[in-house]
C-alpha cells in the first residue's frame, strides 16, 4: 500500500515537472506587416542564385515608415543596442517555434541606442527590402525609434 502511494506521488511530481518545463507562452505580435514578411519566398535569378521574392503588397511598403512589434534578438553582447534582429517570438522560444521554418526576422538599425529587454517592443522605421541574395539580411528597419 505504501509502495503504491510512493509510486503515485512520484508520477504526480514527474508529470508536474514535465508540465512546468513547457516553453513559456509569448504575446502574439503578428500584425499585417509581419504577415506580409512571412510570405517571402525564394526564386532563382538569371545567375541561378537563390534570391528572396517578396509579395507585391510588401514591396509597396519599400522606403515607407512602418511599425513592427517584436522581441529584440541581440547580435552583440552589450546592454544597449543600435543594431539587432527583431522577431515575433522571444529568443528563448526559438527551439519551440514549431514545425517548418524559422520565424521571420528583420534587421534593425536604430537612430538611438535601445536598452535590451526580453519584453516586446514596438518600433517605427523605414522598411527596406534586400533582393540581392547577398549575405546581408533580407529585410531592414532603418533609422528605427521606439514607439511608446
Amino acid at each position: 500500500m505504501l509502495l503504491k502511494k510512493v509510486v503515485l506521488l512520484f508520477l504526480f511530481l514527474a508529470s508536474a515537472a514535465v508540465l512546468k518545463a513547457q516553453p513559456p507562452t509569448h504575446i502574439p505580435l503578428m500584425n499585417n506587416t509581419w504577415k506580409l514578411i512571412a510570405e517571402r519566398t525564394y526564386k532563382k535569378n538569371k545567375d541561378f542564385k537563390m534570391v528572396p521574392a517578396f509579395p507585391a503588397r510588401l514591396e509597396a511598403l519599400q522606403n515607407k515608415i512602418v511599425e513592427l512589434p517584436g522581441y529584440i534578438i541581440p547580435i552583440n553582447a552589450d546592454l544597449n543596442h543600435s543594431e539587432f534582429m527583431l522577431a515575433v517570438v522571444p529568443m528563448d522560444q526559438c527551439p519551440y517555434c514549431g514545425q517548418g521554418d524559422v520565424p521571420s526576422m528583420v534587421e534593425v538599425k536604430m537612430g538611438r541606442e535601445l536598452s535590451y529587454t526580453d519584453k516586446p517592443v514596438k518600433l517605427r522605421g523605414k522598411l527596406m527590402l534586400n533582393k540581392t541574395g547577398d549575405l546581408r539580411s533580407e529585410i531592414f528597419l532603418l533609422n528605427a525609434e521606439l514607439v511608446k
